[in-house]
Parts: C-alpha cells; structure tokens; sequence
C-alpha cells in the first residue's frame, strides 16, 4: 500500500481504526488506502478483526512492492494484532522510510508501541520522541512517550534496589565467610595448641621411660652385695701364734682320743 501522496489526492491524515487502553498503552493504527486488490482485501479483513487473512493479502501486497513503506506499515498493523511484535516492530522500521510526514510519524509511534510490548522502554521512548518530532500535535504519542519514561524509571529503580539487594547479599556473605573462616582458625589454632601439648606431655613421658630404664639398668648393673674388705696381711707373729695353737690343740686331740680308745678297753664293771 503507498501513502496518501502517492495515491494523487494530496497528504492527508491517516485513518484511525482502534483507539485501544492497552495498561494504558494507547494504541491506534491505521491502514493506507489505495487502489490495489491484495491491498484492499488486507484492509476489509482486517477491520473485521481477520487478522491472519490481512497478513497473507499484505505478504502478497509486499511481495509486489517490497519498497513500499506504506505496504510495510500495514503488514505490522497486522502482525501487531496478532501479537507478534517483534515481527511487527521490523514492518514499522520500515515504514519510516517513508517520504510523507504523516506516514512516517505514525510508522515511529507504532514502533513505539511495538517496543513497549516487548518491555524495551527505553527504546520506545525514542521512538515516541521522533513521531512526535514529525507530528507534536500526536496526543497518543505525548501519553505513550510519558508512560514509557516512567515505566523506564521503575525498571531503572528495580534494578538499582536489586543492585543494592545483592551488595547488601554480598556483604553479608562476606561477614559470614569471614566468620566461618575466623571460627576455622581458631579451630585449627586450638587444635595446634593441644596437639603441641601432646607432643610436649609425650617427650615429657619418653624421657621419664627413658631415665627409669637407665636407673634400673644402673641398678642391674651394679652388684647384689658390695665387695668385702680385704684382711689385713697377718704379721709373722701373729702367724706363729696361729700355728702354736693349732699344734697344741692337735696334741690334746690326740690325748682325747686315746682316753676314749681305753675305756673302750676297760672291762665292764660288776654290779654285785
């Protein structure tokens, strides 16, 4: 389909089929009328609400004229009814090619539209902004433009408090890794502490063992009873004195024994 320029009748304003509350989106589109059979049979089905059959009459419209922004601009008047706004989104980018200001105004406020479905405000925005750059006058394009900066200021607001949400979610895991980590020093500290004290009781314990088995080797070592002193080197008097006594006793044994020898002898005595 081609604009209004292009049908020979002069510029004139686009038609507007629907003015739509869309949460509150507004959105209103309009389709180009001129004097082709795929063109105005995608216009008939599409004020019907026959979305899907516009499509296929605007595919082959645009098949026919693949440069003509007003062909575009239906096609995505389609697709954004069937809720295909990327698709839609690429026809309106299109249409703005377009030599009429109006077309071309219209083709940015549905890009608009198209962004803001997709939740890319930001870049509806700046699609609001040049529409209204061609037509100021645009009332849905003021409204919509407000909408999407302040819906671009929630999502700006909702990431910072997310931001600030995971700082803070950062630093407390932090303080607790920091907690966790002091808890498993003095852990580890207190576990060097008693092991050294084991080490220290053990060498304590060792050297006992060791200075008892030296002790009782010392003690085996030594002898049961201590060494006798030697006597004395007897003098040679005391040696003659020793062997005097053993002559006289030697005599006075042998006396003994002949004494016993003769009582032996003697006959016995008569008890008459």
């Amino acid at each position: 389909m081609r604009d209004a320029t292009r049908s020979g009748r002069g510029p004139r304003s686009l038609d507007l089929l629907a003015l739509l509350t869309l949460a509150p989106l507004l959105w209103g589109f309009g389709v180009l009328e001129r004097r082709d059979v795929e063109v105005e049979a995608g216009n008939a089905a599409l004020k019907a609400g026959k979305a899907e059959e516009a499509l296929a009459h605007y595919d082959k419209a645009v098949g026919k004229l693949p440069a003509d922004a007003g062909a575009h601009f239906d096609r995505g008047a389609a697709l954004y009814a069937l809720s295909r706004f990327d698709e839609a989104g690429q026809e309106f980018l299109r249409a703005t090619e377009a030599k009429d200001g109006a077309l071309k105004a219209s083709a940015f406020y549905n890009l608009g539209n198209a962004f803001f479905k997709k939740d890319k405000f930001k870049e509806a925005a700046e699609a609001y902004k040049r529409s209204l750059g061609l037509n100021p006058a645009d009332k849905l394009a003021k409204w919509n433009l407000e909408l999407a900066l302040q819906k671009q200021k929630d999502e700006d607001k909702k990431k910072d408090d997310q931001k600030n949400q995971d700082d803070k979610n950062k630093d407390k895991d932090k303080k607790d890794d920091k907690k966790k980590d002091d808890k498993d020093k003095d852990k580890k500290d207190d576990k060097k502490k008693d092991d050294q004290k084991k080490d220290d009781q053990q060498k304590k314990d060792d050297q006992k063992d060791k200075s008892g088995g030296q002790d009782q080797k010392d003690k085996k070592d030594q002898p049961d009873k201590q060494p006798q002193k030697q006597p004395d080197k007897p003098s040679e008097q005391q040696i003659d004195a020793v062997l005097d006594n053993l002559e006289r006793s030697s005599k006075d044994l042998e006396k003994e024994r002949a004494r016993a020898r003769a009582v032996r002898r003697a006959p016995p005595a008569r008890d008459w």
